[in-house]
């Protein structure tokens, strides 16, 4: 076979002897090209694999905090109701009176069903009230330790240069079924911490849970 070899390179001519030397280089470049290509597009697609699989485990990590959070969120949410809120009514003219504010009529509105929770709802009417105890008074019943929020500020003020306003407001509760009515069980005469903002700046309970 080597014989064979060399009597046909022997029969080439010279120029034909320098297009084979220089396909035989093409072809030994080709092969060590090919020898380091294929490792090197292997590691870098490990690589990229690694990146991917990183990616997902942080994103994976940011969301168990995220949903850790919520389920915080809603535990504090659930906690908010183990106390009943008293009568709106007599609870809003207490506080009212605290502020030093009248209140002229109190409505209570019809009472709701809403999956386990009872929505209680009433309209106060405030006349003349200046802003500063109008705002004292709108400040304490949603900072109250109730699940107690303000569902409507209506305002009115017909005399420029005059601070005294005319207010109706709309306050609400949900009792959950088995909850503790204020001023009984074990901590009755304790009160609680006043509730912290809601999410958005929004103070007062968040909706129930479902």
């Amino acid at each position: 076979m080597r014989d064979r070899l060399q009597q046909i390179w022997v029969g080439f001519t010279p120029r034909e002897q320098r297009l084979v030397t220089m396909l035989g280089g093409v072809v030994v470049l080709l092969f060590v090209f090919l020898v380091f290509y294929f490792p090197s597009v292997a590691i870098a697609s490990l690589e990229a694999q690694n990146e991917e699989i990183a990616t997902v485990l942080s994103e994976i990590d940011r969301a168990s905090d995220r949903l850790a959070q919520r389920a915080a969120e809603a535990e504090a949410a659930e906690r908010r109701y183990d106390v009943r809120a008293p009568a709106l009514g007599s609870f809003v003219e207490a506080r009212a009176t605290e502020n030093g504010v009248t209140v002229q009529q109190v409505t209570n509105q019809p009472e709701v069903e809403e999956g386990r929770f009872r929505r209680r709802h009433v309209r106060a009417t405030v006349p003349n009230v200046s802003l500063r105890n109008a705002v004292h008074l709108l400040t304490e019943l949603e900072g109250s330790e109730y699940p107690i929020a303000l569902e409507r500020i209506h305002v009115e003020h017909f005399t420029a240069g005059n601070d005294q306003f005319n207010f109706e407001i709309g306050v609400v509760t949900f009792d959950r079924a088995g909850a503790a009515a204020a001023g009984t069980g074990p901590d009755a005469g304790v009160p609680a911490a006043p509730a912290p903002p809601r999410g958005g700046g929004l103070a007062g309970p968040p909706p129930p849970p479902p």
